[in-house]
């Protein structure tokens, strides 16, 4: 199976539509200025303890903000593009948690 395949396949699906108009996120300096901005969008990989929480998002840089779980808990800027090629155990892609209710980055961990 090729990338392009596996990448257009999984993008159908809803998990895999990582950051959609409908989540209306601010752009990182919106979201930076805040004390502690809500994180909108809450994206795992579930083969691992690794977890993103995005408070804002640049489409044109495909840059977000929020914080990122993994081996330490960090606040700032990561790759949106990185994350999209990021196949973890098995090869599977990173997830969108679709029952995620919105909460400040300072609960998120």
């Amino acid at each position: 199976m090729t990338k392009d395949y596996e990448a257009s396949t999984y993008q159908k699906r809803p998990a895999y539509r990582y950051i959609r108009a409908s989540d209306k996120l601010p752009t990182i300096a919106e979201a930076s200025r805040r004390p502690d901005p809500p994180a909108l969008v809450k994206l795992f990989d579930p083969t691992s303890q690794w977890t993103w929480f995005i408070a804002g998002y640049n489409p044109e840089s495909r840059c977000a903000y929020g914080v990122v779980v993994g081996n330490e808990r960090e606040i700032g800027d990561f790759d949106m593009e990185e994350l999209v090629n990021l196949r973890g155990r098995f090869g599977l892609p990173i997830e969108r948690d679709l029952w995620w209710e919105p909460k400040p980055l300072s609960q998120c961990s």
